[in-house]
């Protein structure tokens, strides 16, 4: 099975029942065509980059799914077919993301250390004869 990830964004306008019937179809989709959801984000309305159908806003939906390329066809046909939403990408993950571990925890510098300088000391002495 395939990697994918599939961004869609809602038209603002529908109440938050519509719009959480709209994912839901979205979701039974990649359900129906044998597919397995790996993440799912609901990130919410945001300020679109540039206007899209006469909208300055936009819901933003995020999945991450598990399938085959005809469950992709499916989902995309879906999105073109429904009129609430404005636009979508998915694309197909080459590799698995990596993740980045946690970078480790420096050690508090302790004070009582002298400061070193570049300059070695020098000691004035005075010579009484």
């Amino acid at each position: 099975m395939l990697i994918y990830e599939s961004i869609f964004i809602i038209n603002p306008n529908l109440t938050d029942e519509e719009t959480a019937a709209v994912i839901k179809k979205m979701q039974d989709v990649v359900a129906k065509q044998g597919g397995e959801m790996v993440k799912f984000e609901d990130w919410g309305k945001k300020k679109l980059a540039y206007e899209i159908k006469k909208h300055k806003r936009g819901h933003y939906v995020f999945f991450q799914i598990k399938g085959a390329p005809i469950m992709v066809s499916e989902l995309e046909r879906t999105y073109k077919l429904t009129d609430s939403i404005i636009k979508f990408l998915t694309v197909k993950l080459e590799k698995e993301l990596r993740v980045r571990p946690e970078p480790k925890k420096k050690k508090p510098k302790s004070e009582d250390k002298k400061p070193t300088s570049s300059r070695p000391e020098t000691r004035h002495t005075s010579h009484t004869n």
